[in-house]
C-alpha cells in the first residue's frame, strides 16, 4: 500500500515511560511530538529523550515546553520578557541541533478559558471540555489590567524581530496557534489570532518569512465558525502558501455562544470533508487529534481515547487518500 501523505502523530510528554513510547508504537503511529518538563528542557533533558524516542521507533517532528513558550511575560510584555525570550531561543537551538525543526508560539498568556471539564450533552458520558461563552463574558479580568487589540500585536512585533533571526540561524520554523475559544477580547487580553485574516496579517508582519507558519487547528476555527473563516476554503489557501506546519484535528458540537468538545464523528463538522480537502490539496505535514473526550478510567481512560480518535482519524485519511 502507498504511504500516506499525511504523518499522523501523537503527543508525548518527556516524562513518558518506556511503555507509553510502545503503546505507540502499537497504535500504528510511526510520528510524535514532545512536550518537555521544565526538568528536562535543557541539553542533557532533550537529547537523552530524543534518544529514547528514537529508539523505540518513533521520528520526533516538533517540540517545546508550554511553560517558557506560553509564559504570560512575552505577549503582555512585562519587565522580564526579554529574559524569557532568551529561554524560549535557547530552548529552540536545543531542540534544534538535536534534529526536531519546529517549534511553538501560542499568544494566549498561559491560558485557554474553559467553563469547565464535565460530561455534556455530546460528550457520550465521558469528561470533555465546556464552554459557555456568556459566563466567559462574566469572568474577571484574567491579568493586572486591560490589554488593547495594538499593545498585542506591538508585543508581537517585538517577539519576531528577537526570535526570527535566531530560527533562520538554526533553520527552525515556529508553529503559531490560534487563540481559544477565538473571540475578540476575553477577560481583559485581546487575542491575536482569532480569524483567518489574523494569521496573514501576522504572517505579513513577519515579512512572509519561510519560518513562521501555523497550527491549524480545525477546532478553533469550528469554535469560531464564519467569523474565524470557512475552514475548506483556508486550508486549501494556508496549505497551498506553505504556511501549515501542523494540524490539529478536533470537532466541537456547535460554533458561538457554547460548545463541547466531542468525538470527531460528533460534531457539527463532517469530518472526512476536512479531511479529503488536506489530502486535495496535497498536505504532507503532521497531523493528530489535539483534544479528545476522556473515557472512563477503568476501560484505559487517556490511552483508549487517544487510540480510538487516533485510530479513528486514520481511518479517514486512509478512506480520502483511496477516494481521491
Amino acid at each position: 500500500m502507498k504511504k500516506s501523505l499525511v504523518k499522523v502523530q501523537v503527543p508525548v510528554s518527556s516524562d513518558y515511560t518506556d511503555e507509553h513510547l510502545k503503546f505507540i508504537k502499537q497504535m500504528g503511529v510511526d510520528n510524535c511530538f514532545v512536550m518537555f518538563t521544565d526538568q528536562d528542557s535543557n541539553y542533557d533533558g532533550v537529547n537523552k529523550f530524543l534518544e529514547r524516542c528514537r529508539k523505540a521507533g518513533l521520528t520526533v517532528n516538533d517540540a517545546g515546553n508550554a511553560h517558557i513558550y506560553k509564559n504570560p511575560s512575552i505577549p503582555l510584555g512585562r519587565p522580564d520578557k526579554d529574559m524569557w525570550i532568551d529561554k524560549f531561543n535557547d530552548l529552540n537551538r536545543i531542540i534544534a541541533n538535536a534534529g526536531v525543526k519546529v517549534g511553538y508560539i501560542t499568544w494566549d498568556a498561559g491560558r485557554v478559558s474553559t467553563t469547565k471539564f464535565d460530561v455534556g450533552k455530546k460528550t457520550r458520558g465521558s469528561v470533555g471540555r465546556v464552554v459557555n461563552m456568556e459566563e466567559l463574558y462574566r469572568h474577571d479580568l484574567a491579568f493586572d489590567r486591560i490589554y488593547e487589540e495594538e499593545e498585542i500585536w506591538d508585543n508581537f512585533k517585538y517577539f519576531l524581530e528577537r526570535t526570527l533571526p535566531v530560527c533562520e540561524e538554526i533553520d527552525m520554523k515556529l508553529a503559531l496557534h490560534p487563540n481559544d475559544p477565538p473571540v475578540p477580547t476575553l477577560e481583559g487580553f485581546y487575542n491575536l489570532i482569532h480569524s483567518s485574516a489574523d494569521y496573514r496579517r501576522a504572517f505579513e508582519m513577519a515579512g512572509n518569512s519561510p519560518y513562521l507558519g501555523m497550527k491549524m487547528c480545525c477546532g478553533c476555527w469550528l469554535e469560531g465558525g464564519p467569523a474565524f473563516g470557512n475552514l475548506l476554503e483556508d486550508i486549501k489557501y494556508f496549505v497551498e502558501n506553505k504556511k501549515v506546519l501542523i494540524v490539529h484535528f478536533r470537532n466541537v458540537s456547535s460554533c458561538g455562544v457554547s460548545f463541547e468538545e466531542t468525538l470527531l464523528e460528533d460534531g457539527y463538522m463532517d469530518m472526512y470533508q476536512v479531511m479529503k480537502q488536506f489530502v486535495a490539496c496535497g498536505y504532507d505535514g503532521v497531523m493528530h487529534c489535539d483534544h479528545v473526550p476522556e473515557f472512563s478510567a477503568k476501560h484505559g481512560g487517556k490511552d483508549s481515547s487517544w487510540a480510538y480518535s487516533t485510530g479513528y482519524m486514520k481511518a479517514l485519511i486512509h478512506c480520502a487518500e483511496k477516494e481521491l
